[in-house]
């Protein structure tokens, strides 16, 4: 098997709790991630869905290390990304680009786009010239389905999907093996997503870019990702083929969120499992399977061990004691 381009190992976060009267007392923690693993192969994207909260955007953000992890090890490309230093740290990170939520946020409203899209050039020297600049920026505003009349305008002047192919195009522009895309059509209108999403499969087979697709959209999920990890309170509990986890997923929760998806055709039915109570805290997550207060085939062993994520055949894994496939028209 050929080394994959991304290769997560029991990655963990964990965020403090402070309290006391000077908010300075350890209080506790949060376990955000709770050790995950996974591969990327080149040109691959993984999609990782899950409920609000479940640890999707802060595994996004821990691959760039624009959050420390507490444990666990990333390799990319053979490199071991938590044992670099600042520098090496730096140059490595013009292969690793994120594209951000929100285009209205993360695109500073005081430049232009030119400074905006070239703004990875210039940290990385890329550019020999102004002139080599303006035309590397032109090149890429062409990419995404701009132009060169927009180099001097500031972000206000464009659209929400406008915006985000801006954000795409300084994604692009140190040439990343790899880009993170978090939650990258959910500020959009509905109407633009599939021109963003679709935008993003072209540059994809252009380029044979790798994206880590972050999203609770499982439509569009299904229609960009080759493959999906679904999270629940920090860990993964399914990771197949994208057509397999649709088809028959294995584990309780992804039934769950599965059956839960609307259906466009609406003289069709599809049996709606509703699951008991809340998500737990992740401050105080329960033992055993997480999912186990709200698993409607949980029995005792689910409150006393940690199921593994284990292989099921095909490369479908599910952590679940009990996994199996439960068809599910989609």
């Amino acid at each position: 098997m050929n080394q994959p381009l991304l290769s997560v190992r029991d990655l963990s976060k964990r965020f403090p709790i402070s309290g006391g009267p000077l908010g300075v007392r350890s209080m506790g923690s949060v376990k955000a991630v709770d050790g995950i693993s996974f591969d990327l192969a080149a040109g691959e994207t993984l999609a990782l869905v899950g409920e609000s909260g479940c640890g999707k955007s802060t595994t996004g953000r821990m691959l760039l290390r624009l959050i420390e992890p507490s444990a666990g090890r990333i390799d990319f490309d053979g490199t071991d990304l938590l044992g670099l230093g600042r520098s090496a740290l730096r140059k490595r990170r013009r292969d690793l680009q994120i594209v951000f939520q929100d285009p209205y946020a993360s695109l500073s409203p005081r430049q232009v786009v030119e400074d905006i899209i070239a703004e990875p050039l210039d940290v990385h020297g890329l550019c020999s010239s102004r002139g080599v600049r303006r035309d590397r920026v032109i090149e890429l505003l062409r990419l995404v389905g701009l132009d060169a009349v927009h180099l001097r305008r500031h972000p206000f002047e464009f659209s929400g999907g406008q915006r985000q192919r801006i954000a795409i195009a300084r994604a692009l522009a140190p040439q990343p093996r790899l880009i993170v895309a978090d939650e990258p059509v959910s500020a959009l209108d509905v109407s633009i997503q599939s021109q963003v999403v679709n935008l993003m499969q072209d540059l994809q087979e252009r380029f044979g870019i790798a994206y880590v697709f972050i999203s609770h959209d499982l439509a569009v999920v299904r229609h960009i990702a080759h493959r999906i990890a679904v999270m629940y309170l920090g860990r993964l509990v399914e990771v197949a083929e994208t057509d397999a986890l649709f088809s028959a997923p294995h584990h309780p929760y992804t039934q769950a969120l599965l059956s839960a998806a609307p259906v466009p055709d609406p003289e069709r039915r599809r049996a709606r499992i509703v699951l008991k109570g809340d998500v737990p805290s992740p401050a105080n997550v329960p033992a055993g399977c997480h999912f186990h207060p709200r698993c409607p085939v949980a029995r005792d062993v689910c409150h006393e061990a940690i199921p593994a994520l284990r292989d099921l055949g095909h490369g479908h894994r599910a952590a679940c004691h009990f996994a199996k496939p439960f068809p599910i028209e989609v």
